[in-house]
């Protein structure tokens, strides 16, 4: 079964529903706690190569009026694993879009400075006025268990198309897993399998793309490439070269819920095409 991977999305309630809808209806400015797991995307560590006591280390970050407090943790190991601000918004969302922004600037500061890999691997809010708390960490699925021996191999020319799909898989951002799936929908596209392919309501819903419902819904494939495809080139400078976006946290996941789409969509073209080409199942006492 297919898995979107990417954690960009809606927060889960980890307090009561009515704390929750008291800290939704309110509007005034208050101060939030949001915490940032933090992701080496090489080892996988939920941990980056920075040495932080586990007592933490208090910084002040550039803010947009004032500078905002930032504590950052170390794990067992010594190593910097969580970092948190405070923040003065009026609901969850918009302190997390605040937060988000300010520490990925700073992570990217050490990213230079360290020449070391980081990531956000996730995020938890809290509204003190209201002891509300909220949670976004990635979903760790169960294992499959395949039927090895029924698999058909690979037919050769599938073989570079399954090559692109399995760099969507493991992509470690959304934008490299919406240019390795969309090249895997464009070598599809002239497939017979294509004909039969729609964006189902289904697929929107494990792509966690429902807000784009209305214009997607639907859609043959090749109405679904040029609907992918103004998010797919703008990730392309002239020149072939990749793009700088400095998305924000809004943009980021409008890119994440598509990059699923195609993602989720070159699977069930790929599995399509090598399930046609199975041979068909002999009958009862054939030889």
């Amino acid at each position: 079964m297919w898995i979107p991977y990417d954690i960009r999305g809606s927060l889960k309630p980890e307090s009561p529903a009515g704390t929750i809808r008291l800290s939704r209806t309110d509007t005034s400015p208050r101060e939030f706690l949001v915490g940032f797991f933090l992701r080496n995307p090489v080892t996988q560590a939920w941990e980056l190569d920075i040495a932080v006591p586990a007592s933490g280390l208090e910084l002040a970050l550039p803010g947009p009026g004032s500078p905002l407090p930032l504590r950052i943790y170390g794990n067992e190991a010594g190593k910097l694993a969580e970092a948190i601000l405070r923040i003065t918004a009026p609901s969850a969302e918009t302190a997390l879009a605040q937060a988000h922004g300010v520490l990925q600037a700073w992570l990217l500061r050490q990213v230079v400075e360290t020449g070391r890999g980081m990531a956000i691997a996730g995020w938890r809010i809290a509204d003190p006025a209201h002891e509300a708390r909220w949670r976004c960490t990635p979903f760790r699925p169960s294992a499959m268990s395949p039927d090895f021996v029924a698999q058909v191999p690979l037919a050769p020319d599938l073989l570079p198309l399954a090559e692109l799909f399995q760099r969507a898989r493991n992509a470690p951002d959304a934008a490299s897993r919406m240019l390795a799936a969309y090249a895997v929908l464009c070598g599809l596209r002239d497939r017979p399998v294509a004909s039969d392919f729609r964006v189902t309501q289904e697929m929107l819903i494990h792509a966690g793309a429902m807000e784009h419902q209305a214009g997607l819904q639907g859609l043959d494939l090749a109405a679904l490439i040029a609907a992918l495809r103004p998010e797919h080139d703008r990730l392309i400078a002239p020149g072939g070269l990749l793009a700088a976006l400095s998305d924000d946290l809004a943009a980021q996941q409008r890119l994440a819920r598509l990059a699923n789409l195609a993602d989720l969509a070159a699977h069930r073209l790929l599995l399509a095409q090598i399930r046609t080409r199975a041979p068909a199942p002999q009958p009862m006492g054939a030889a």
